[in-house]
């Protein structure tokens, strides 16, 4: 089965500009029903479970594989979001104070060690939380295929239901208040790599997909309406967790619909772009509505707005994100064989030794 799925590059372009697209509402520009105001996020985490289950779940469990796991992790958020928060330090201590992200001196720490919640940056904090916890996970699974305990497994499957149950009460930039996106996701992920043959009915899934996307335009539109708790509390339900794991799920199979839609050129190429997307588009509208505080909602600021988000961070990729993670990926193959050294000290056996 093939690794790459371009519908899935396609669903992170899209949750990337779903999230500009509330944002956008939030700030003024663009008058929205409000009920899908999270599920570019929503769609970001499940996604990051889907996609850790689909390519690692069943690999052997080694030093090796760790630690390229861990540098593809590191090299995917850490250089471009730290490079980001030292120059919004920079603006908002030496340039301007009102800044759309105030990082400063009282809050700087926290945000280099991924645990801060300033502006859109809350997100990281359980994205990098959850990556060292699919580690758990995956070398809990590894260790059961070996050896048949399942101890260690059924420990981290209570943990993590304990911390779902919990939600509610946990703070937002701690994984377990996000745990059931990260976990259904997972889950569709392992089934997804489980299914080793596509539809023999593209109708049919194509029938699916057209479904899914007419109810999502009909809450959308107010066509269907959801209730109060579902549309004000959409971010802590496990409904929704439920359905946007399902939704990814059911579009990582191939169809005509899946294709046109979320495997098409443009929105593959949003979803290269989407980390950019998401780190710059607040500040771009934070610039906007500075400079043309009573013109935000006229179309033409709207649409050249959008455009400014899309030419800003297609640069921003080209050169920060993308020179920035190459760099961050050299140091860290010429420091590998140390990195897996380390690893071993800590009990993860090389591959050699597992055979």
């Amino acid at each position: 089965m093939n690794k790459k799925i371009d519908s899935i590059s396609g669903l992170a372009g899209f949750a990337a500009l779903m999230v500009i697209y509330a944002h956008m509402g939030s700030e003024g520009f663009l008058r929205l029903s409000h009920h899908f105001h999270n599920l570019g996020v929503m769609i970001f985490f499940s996604l990051s479970g889907f996609l850790l289950s689909y390519l690692y779940i069943d690999k052997k469990f080694c030093a090796e594989d760790v630690t390229a796991y861990s540098l593809a992790r590191f090299t995917r958020i850490a250089p471009a979001y730290l490079f980001t928060i030292l120059a919004s330090f920079v603006i908002f201590t030496f340039f301007d104070p009102q800044f759309e992200y105030q990082i400063g001196a009282h809050n700087l720490l926290r945000h280099l060690l991924f645990i801060g919640n300033e502006s859109v940056f809350w997100t990281i904090g359980p994205q990098v939380q959850f990556y060292i916890l699919f580690l758990l996970l995956w070398s809990a699974t590894a260790h059961y295929v070996s050896t048949k305990n399942a101890m260690p497994l059924i420990f981290i499957v209570f943990a993590c239901v304990l911390l779902i149950m919990l939600r509610r009460s946990l703070p937002g930039t701690f994984v377990g208040a996000n745990l059931h996106y990260f976990a259904f996701g997972v889950l569709a992920g392992v089934v997804r790599r489980k299914m080793h043959i596509e539809f023999h009915q593209p109708q049919l899934i194509n029938i699916i997909h057209v479904s899914l996307l007419l109810i999502f335009l009909g809450v959308e539109c107010g066509v269907i309406q959801l209730s109060e708790r579902m549309t004000h509390e959409n971010l802590s339900t496990l409904v929704m967790a439920v359905l946007v794991a399902f939704f990814i799920f059911v579009f990582s199979f191939d169809s005509l619909s899946a294709r046109l839609l979320f495997g098409n050129p443009l929105l593959r190429l949003m979803g290269s772009l989407s980390f950019s997307l998401y780190l710059l588009h607040m500040p771009v509208l934070y610039w906007v509505k500075k400079l043309y505080p009573d013109e935000i909602a006229h179309p033409v600021v709207v649409a050249l707005t959008f455009v400014l988000i899309i030419a800003l961070a297609t640069l921003y990729f080209y050169t920060v994100e993308r020179y920035c993670a190459l760099a961050v990926k050299n140091l860290g193959k010429r420091y590998a064989g140390r990195i897996e050294g380390m690893f071993t000290r800590l009990g993860v056996k090389n591959k050699a030794a597992i055979g």
